[in-house]
């Protein structure tokens, strides 16, 4: 939850907060900044171990139909600086790896498991 003026809101569900060095992340909100390229067509925001800060941020992306995924390089520097300009430096992820396919659950949503 957020304030945001005078109101509260909700960024993502209890359960999918992710703790990184202390400071809570909710993986919706980094997948919202990195979905709004055009080279992604879907991605998914996780926590992966860490022995400095408990946890990480590592995303995997699905890149958009007839991108070219030889440019990888480029398009996870250009998703990286969005990041870093769009949300605070303990949301920003340490590691971005193109996928071809996300998990989905028997509902159709992202499955969210923390490897």
């Amino acid at each position: 939850m957020e304030l945001r003026g005078d109101r509260y809101h909700f960024v993502g569900r209890r359960g999918g907060i992710i703790n990184i060095g202390g400071l809570k992340v909710h993986p919706e909100e980094i997948e919202a900044v990195i979905n709004r390229h055009d080279e992604v067509r879907m991605s998914r925001a996780r926590s992966r171990k860490s022995p400095i800060t408990g946890s990480i941020m590592v995303v995997d992306v699905i890149l958009a139909d007839g991108c070219d995924a030889s440019r990888g390089d480029e398009i996870r520097k250009k998703i990286l600086a969005d990041c870093r300009a769009q949300l605070p430096s303990h949301k920003v992820p340490a590691m971005i790896k193109f996928v071809d396919a996300l998990d989905i659950t028997a509902a159709g949503k992202l499955a969210r498991t923390d490897a």
